[in-house]
């Protein structure tokens, strides 16, 4: 029993011995070996490098358009419903023209009249236009000759008859006015007043034998001249009459009151002459107006309407036209209605958008950070995924414009970029998300390394070449061009086929 004990004992320390010996050969042996690298590498490998631009954006109508009537007014008929499609030109609605068309109508006509040449039967009415006047004027004529005649007779009644009785010899070249004066000078002028009132009724008389109806408004000026100063003459003589009482005069108020009736009946006498005038002066003036108007229409009628007042109602017609063509609203666009505001009869307002239409094509407006504009151009094809049809669908697109002018949108420029659907697609609606991805540029079969292995310094680009043992690696320069989407990067000179690079180096 003691003898197994033992036995078992020696066993179990002879393997104990063996585990040591194996773990100091396995030691010694590690020891002998080179430590395995500490980097991780990638190869490098021919590939095809793709850069893409990843955006969202919104589907809206490739067109859409608002319509306004440019002037108000009552609807008088709507020729589309919400829905219906429509071609450009197609009427959309219209408001009550009525006034508006016989506007035109009226300018129309009156162009249609100046355009032609009178009849026979308008042109001798227009000669007996003339004529009548012609005639009406050769009246108004005598009647300014006897007028100029009967004030002679009437300024002179008012000068002898009343005037004169206030003077000693009125009519000779020295006349003295015999009643009281308020001072010599007074006297004098009165005296010398009438001395040039004989004048004038002297230059009055001898103009009577020469006057003819040829010269009738001359002779109305001619009249008023003399009539001028002989109301002057009356208006000073009636202040000295006026003047006179019983106690500064030695007249008695009896006479006083008579010379006063006799002074106010040659003012009388005077002013009758006056009217005579003024009548036959109004009455010359406007048969002469009458006249040369109708001789002017005659002439203007027979000669026909000028080249520039035909043009001036040529210019009124358009116009008419232009107004009227302001109550029709008409489609600008093929598209679909989508807007209906308005019923018939209610009344809109010029310049209120009343009905909307917009066309059967889409497309897509994003807004692409500065960071990746530079990157995008117009004609860049795109993937296009809708969030209403998943992941997997794709619309292709290509990029059609790309605005100049930068847009904010919280606090970060971005510009808008517009991108049409290659084709036509049912599924697509307004207002949908679009998910993006514009392919801006690729290298197909190309040298391509990590990007993350490149180390790019100011003056150059390097990366870490491992050796053939794959024990080490050293800095080697190289060129790159373009820089994928996923990470990878072209090299265009520097490495080639099957190197390997470093891609992560522990604690750098």
């Amino acid at each position: 029993m003691k003898k197994s004990r033992y036995r078992l004992l020696k066993n179990k320390w002879a393997i104990a011995a063996a585990v040591v010996v194996l773990i100091v050969v396995g030691y010694a042996w590690s020891r002998g070996k080179s430590a395995a690298p500490a980097f991780q590498t990638a190869p490098v490998a021919v590939g095809d490098v793709i850069q893409r631009v990843s955006v969202t954006g919104t589907v809206l109508p490739d067109q859409k358009t608002d319509l306004a009537f440019e002037k108000g007014g009552t609807i008088a008929a709507i020729d589309v419903s919400v829905g219906d499609a429509v071609k450009a030109g197609d009427p959309i609605a219209s408001l009550d023209s009525s006034a508006d068309r016989a506007a035109l109508d009226s300018a129309q006509a009156t162009l249609a009249d100046m355009s032609r040449s009178l009849t026979p039967a308008e042109l001798a009415v227009q000669q007996a236009a003339v004529d009548s006047a012609k005639t009406a004027l050769g009246n108004a004529q005598q009647s300014a000759l006897v007028a100029f005649h009967t004030a002679y007779i009437q300024a002179q009644g008012a000068e002898v008859n009343y005037a004169d009785t206030f003077f000693n010899n009125p009519q000779s070249a020295n006349p003295t006015i015999d009643i009281r004066t308020e001072s010599a000078t007074q006297q004098l002028a009165i005296n010398n007043e009438r001395v040039s009132v004989s004048d004038v009724l002297n230059k009055w008389s001898s103009r009577l034998a020469a006057a003819s109806t040829t010269g009738a408004s001359g002779l109305m000026e001619e009249a008023n001249g003399y009539l001028s100063t002989m109301k002057s003459f009356f208006a000073d003589l009636s202040a000295i009459v006026n003047a006179l009482s019983p106690g500064n005069s030695g007249l008695s108020q009896s006479v006083i009151d008579a010379d006063t009736a006799a002074m106010n009946s040659g003012r009388s006498a005077l002013n009758a002459a006056v009217s005579t005038v003024t009548s036959a002066q109004t009455g010359l003036t406007s048969a002469q107006a009458a006249y040369d108007q109708a001789v002017s229409s005659y002439n203007l009628k027979l000669a026909g309407n000028s080249a520039d007042s035909i043009a001036a109602q040529a210019a009124k017609v358009a116009q008419a036209k232009a107004i009227l063509g302001q109550d029709a609203l008409v489609a600008p666009i093929d598209g679909i209605v989508t807007l209906v505001g308005p019923q018939i009869g209610d009344y809109v307002g010029a310049g209120q958008t009343q009905f909307t239409i917009q066309n059967s094509q889409f497309k897509v407006e994003a807004y692409v950070p500065e960071a990746d504009i530079a990157k995008v151009k117009v004609g860049d094809m795109a993937s296009s995924t809708l969030d209403a049809y998943g992941a997997f669908t794709d619309f292709p697109a290509t990029v059609v414009s790309i605005d100049p002018a930068e847009t904010v949108l919280e606090g970060v420029p971005t510009y808008k970029v517009t991108l049409h659907f290659v084709s036509p697609d049912s599924r697509i609606r307004s207002g949908m998300t679009v998910n993006l991805e514009i392919l801006t540029a690729e290298a197909l079969g190309v040298t391509e390394v990590p990007y993350r292995s490149l180390a790019i310094g100011a003056t150059s680009t390097t990366v870490n070449l491992v050796s053939p043992d794959g024990k080490s690696y050293s800095s080697v320069p190289v060129t790159i061009g373009l820089k994928g989407s996923d990470g990878t990067v072209e090299v265009t000179s520097g490495l080639k086929e099957g190197d390997r690079v470093v891609t992560y180096i522990p604690g750098k």
